[in-house]
């Protein structure tokens, strides 16, 4: 959430993207059956496409909230507010959609929509805490040099691999479901867009490749490691050096794109709103649900067709759902 006068296009395209795999990777890994060495060896081919899609959509997290660093969240109650009203409004919006699916009200219907439970998004909390931190981050990143900053960060990411990602010695740390990880990314995005250091100079086509080499990388990697070792989990946390190194380089990628788009822009305003929907508490298991479902009924082909029409339709119609909530929030505003 951050706040510019003008908008850009190529930074709004990749905020709708990295939206975007994030529901194919609750498509992936949240709705389907993880592989095993057992399922590997039964269908290979099935078993490494699945894979690929993990590795390759894994970043949308990461991605997004290293936009926020890029830019640099601009802490106002007023925006504050409104994202809490959008939490709210799709909170409530689910339950009624739960509702008419179930005939029932799910348990807690306030501590849902207040995100007090534990399991209601996780991500929204851990970007809250965010955005009450950033300007203390802000400070930081105005005052420090940067060789202070750059040895911060890095100290900061190797204390999170050793503790959060090798060995998993914290509970607060683990797997990158956490502020400091995403501390972490906002200070690196930060960095990036203000030293440009010599390697986001690289050609657009480069920033490309390195994303697609280190997710192909991770792919085949985890393939053999699940296969013969039953490892390899490790490289598709968030926290993981590999989902940090493709993000960065995605997120580079489309830094260097140069057009203007009032559609784009119109529409990446409201892409919070596709996580709002597809991993709502009690309805985001419908999400999860009829993925399943296809994958276990369909042959390969109609499955990846209807699977992805309904993310096409569950993604502009959340975007579409919350215009409505725009123009409620700019009326009661004014």
């Amino acid at each position: 959430m951050t706040t510019r006068k003008t908008r850009d296009s190529n930074m709004e395209l990749l905020r709708l993207t990295a939206m975007l795999l994030v529901m194919i990777v609750h498509a992936s890994y949240r709705a389907l059956p993880k592989p095993t060495p057992e399922g590997i060896a039964e269908d290979p081919v099935s078993l490494f496409l699945q894979i690929a899609v993990e590795s390759f959509s894994v970043v949308g997290v990461n991605v997004f909230v290293m936009l926020s660093g890029w830019y640099g969240i601009r802490l106002r109650w007023s925006r504050l507010l409104e994202l809490l009203f959008q939490v709210a409004f799709f909170a409530i919006l689910c339950m009624g959609a739960y509702y008419a699916l179930t005939g029932t009200v799910p348990q807690g219907p306030v501590l849902s929509i207040l995100m007090l439970h534990e399991g209601d998004y996780w991500f929204v909390k851990t970007y809250l805490a965010l955005y009450l931190l950033s300007p203390v981050l802000n400070a930081f990143v105005q005052t420090a040099t940067q060789r202070q900053m750059g040895i911060t960060i890095l100290s900061l990411f190797a204390f999170q691999w050793i503790y959060g990602w090798v060995f998993e010695a914290t509970t607060w740390l683990r797997a990158g479901y956490s502020l400091p990880s995403f501390v972490c990314l906002y200070l690196l995005a930060r960095y990036l867009n203000v030293y440009r250091p010599s390697f986001t100079r690289w050609r657009p086509r480069t920033d490309l490749c390195v994303y697609l080499a280190v997710c192909t990388m991770v792919t085949v990697a985890y393939f053999v490691l699940k296969r013969y070792f039953n490892l390899g989990g490790l490289l598709w946390f968030y926290n993981s050096p590999t989902t940090i190194i493709a993000a960065m380089f995605l997120l580079l990628f489309f830094s260097k794109l140069t057009f203007h788009s009032r559609v784009v822009n119109w529409l990446a305003i409201s892409a919070l709103a596709v996580y709002l929907t597809h991993s709502n508490t009690p309805l985001g298991q419908y999400y999860d649900l009829y993925i399943r479902e296809w994958h276990d009924t369909l042959p390969r082909f109609s499955f990846i067709l209807r699977a992805g029409l309904f993310i096409a339709a569950v993604f502009f119609g959340s975007i579409l759902i919350d215009k409505v909530r725009l123009a409620i929030w700019n009326l009661w505003r004014h």
